[in-house]
């Protein structure tokens, strides 16, 4: 449902999914797709509007748990769009009523929504504080063993749910805070299978991008591109396009492409600029695979006018070999060097030993 109303409004809907949210009998589900309108809403005006609406539907909710869930539903969204202390104000709302629940299992959902809340809005010290209040509710519960265990597997099913949702090293806790947890209920091959998520994080926080690649030599992709994501920001771009080169060598022209666009988003819209020496051999070896595209797209990211230019000589030649005399001659004249220029043309004309062999 939710996915539908985020079409509508990236369509630029937002009054469709309004009239979806004013509809809708259960006045949770409205705040949770009024949230999500508040993302999408241009003008003040308009804010304040779909805020006023979420605050009163929030008003109608008796409901303890569900009641924690809409405010702090609300305080994500409150917080993602730039109203931070009036956000915060929300979390603190939702923790005083749910510190207010007095059946154990139910409030340490509560402080579990809270905490994936404020991991969405980027609080990610402050998720994990409430992930261990949950933790905590559910062992002093009293209740029976049998009752205890699925609560615990649950709860360490929420917090990896979470820590998925972490970009860097503080994933760390969240992942041994789960396995923890496996271990404590007995589940040995889950809590192994978290170890190794734990595993390969550490390693790449220790070696940086050589993890990716010592990944991707043992054929392991999926860890690749989980480990991507832990990177410093400017490994991040070339992280993914040394994944996507794997990719297209293994014939997965469409994951490839999808990881290319994000390093793309990184480099041109984010403003993370990889190093050149490290952009330039990327670029040649998208060239050998005959992505003249790419290495175009590389080329132009590259700062040193000399290391762009060789490149783009290069691409000009392959097109010619190729037959495609008009790209060629395209990719030329965007050269401003006379020297490389010139040695591009004698390689086309079939000169050698002019350093493109």
């Amino acid at each position: 449902m939710m996915e539908i109303v985020r079409e509508h409004l990236e369509e630029g809907d937002i009054d469709w999914a309004l009239k979806f949210a004013l509809d809708a009998e259960n006045s949770l589900v409205a705040v949770e797709i009024l949230s999500l309108v508040l993302k999408y809403v241009k003008s003040v005006e308009d804010y304040n509007s779909v805020l006023g609406i979420i605050n009163e539907k929030i008003g109608g909710i008796e409901e303890p748990l569900d009641k924690v869930r809409a405010l702090s539903t609300a305080a994500e969204a409150l917080y993602t769009t730039g109203a931070e202390k009036l956000g915060w104000r929300y979390f603190e709302l939702a923790v005083n009523a749910a510190g207010k629940i007095q059946v154990s299992k139910w409030r340490a959902e509560a402080f579990t929504h809270i905490a994936h809340m404020m991991i969405l809005a980027g609080l990610v010290d402050d998720a994990y504080h409430y992930y261990s209040r949950a933790l905590e509710t559910i062992e002093k519960s009293g209740e029976p063993y049998s009752v205890v265990v699925p609560l615990l597997s649950k709860l360490a099913g929420d917090i990896i749910d979470g820590a998925d949702n972490v970009r860097d090293g503080r994933a760390l806790k969240f992942y041994r805070l789960a396995r923890d947890i496996y271990l404590l209920t007995n589940k040995r091959l889950t809590a192994s299978t978290v170890e190794d998520k734990i595993r390969t994080i550490e390693d790449v926080l220790k070696e940086g991008n050589v993890a990716i690649t010592k990944f991707l030599g043992m054929g392991d992709i999926d860890r690749a591109i989980f480990a991507v994501k832990y990177l410093q920001d400017d490994e991040k771009p070339v992280a993914l396009m040394n994944v996507a080169y794997w990719l297209f060598l293994h014939g997965n022209d469409r994951l490839a492409r999808i990881l290319l666009k994000d390093a793309y988003d990184m480099i041109f819209l984010q403003g993370i600029r990889p190093a050149d020496i490290v952009l330039e051999g990327m670029a040649y070896r998208f060239i050998k695979l005959g992505l003249l595209d790419d290495a175009l797209n590389i080329a132009g990211i590259i700062r040193n006018e000399k290391r762009s230019e060789e490149i783009l000589g290069r691409i000009a030649l392959v097109y010619a070999r190729r037959g495609e005399e008009e790209k060629a001659e395209a990719v030329l004249g965007a050269i401003r060097s006379e020297s490389v220029k010139s040695r591009t043309l004698k390689a086309i004309k079939g000169e050698r030993d002019v350093g493109h062999e």
